[in-house]
């Protein structure tokens, strides 16, 4: 969302600067004030007697704000094949996961490419790019196309990563199930989103799910981070990658990696982003998303998984 308070005052003493924004931004979902981003840029600069210069910074602005990938890049794709026709309106997709079960284990040259991957079985994310726990979609539903997926005999040859930021309806899922005399298959990997210390909460959330393992997207990480990390498998950090992406300095990570040495939790550096720091300085990276570790210093290279995940593998 737009931050109100940063607004710089006008020329007219008459006018409210936060009024005018908050008019212009109504009570639009974030993915409208993206896509509306250069009409709400020309209302306010109008209003405000702005320069064309300063509306094109407004354009800059609310697209910084607009800070969620998968919400922008639905909201851009939006009703195209794979996608809702509206971010904010979650749209069922029956027998994708299915689909995803008869897939084969990870090939050579996956291992080759990925030598982190060696003896673990395919790893497939659930829900990366929306969410279906939000609060329409049925857990009948969710049931019968994750829960019962995951347990078949296709789907125990994979371990599947079910990534939310809503982990306390994740908890009455599992409680759902428990009541029914479902156990929650051990392939399902809980986990949730952390990107500030303001959305930590959600760990301690994700710790009462009754899954056997667990794990956290630290991506894009926005600032220095310090968790609890108890009870906790698995943490993939990473940077932004879009144009506007936030820095990324690269000591958070190091010292997210020190946080999981010590409560014996894996540990993977994905990327550094867009615009990757070290020691305040940009790094020159080829890579646009900061993903080549050939590039990284030797001892920033870390890309653990779980131990255990190699012991899920069902012949």
């Amino acid at each position: 969302m737009i931050n109100t308070n940063k607004s710089k005052p006008c020329s007219s003493p008459q006018a409210d600067p936060r009024k005018i924004v908050l008019d212009a931004v109504g009570d639009l979902e974030t993915s409208d004030i993206y896509r509306n981003r250069k009409a709400i840029a020309a209302e306010i600069t109008e209003k405000l007697g702005l320069t064309k210069r300063s509306a094109n910074v407004l354009v800059d602005i609310i697209r910084s704000e607009c800070k969620c990938y998968a919400g922008l890049l639905g909201t851009n794709r939006a009703g195209h094949k794979g996608y809702a026709d509206a971010f904010v309106e979650p749209k069922l997709f029956p027998g994708r996961m299915a689909t995803a079960a008869l897939w084969g284990p990870p090939s050579e040259a996956e291992h080759e490419a990925k030598p982190w991957l060696a003896g673990a079985p395919r790893m497939i994310f659930v829900s990366d790019m929306g969410d279906a726990l939000s609060a329409s979609v049925d857990f009948s539903y969710l049931r019968q196309e994750i829960i019962d997926v995951v347990a078949s005999e296709a789907g125990t040859k994979h371990v599947w990563l079910w990534l939310t930021k809503r982990p306390s309806r994740m908890v009455e899922f599992g409680r759902w199930l428990l009541k029914q005399g479902i156990r929650w298959p051990d392939n399902l990997v809980a986990m949730t989103t952390v990107t500030s210390q303001a959305t930590s909460g959600r760990v301690a959330e994700l710790r009462k799910v009754p899954s056997k393992f667990k794990g956290l997207s630290i991506e894009p990480l926005f600032t220095e981070l310090n968790l609890d990390l108890t009870g906790i498998d698995w943490c993939i950090v990473g940077g932004g990658s879009d144009t506007l992406a936030e820095p990324f300095h690269v000591e958070w990570a190091l010292g997210l990696r020190e946080q999981c040495r010590k409560a014996g939790t894996a540990f993977f550096l994905k990327q550094l982003g867009k615009n990757p720091m070290f020691n305040g300085k940009p790094l020159p990276l080829v890579n646009r998303h900061g993903g080549d570790w050939s590039e990284w210093d030797k001892s920033w290279r870390t890309r653990e998984i779980p131990a255990g995940f190699r012991t899920l593998i069902s012949k």
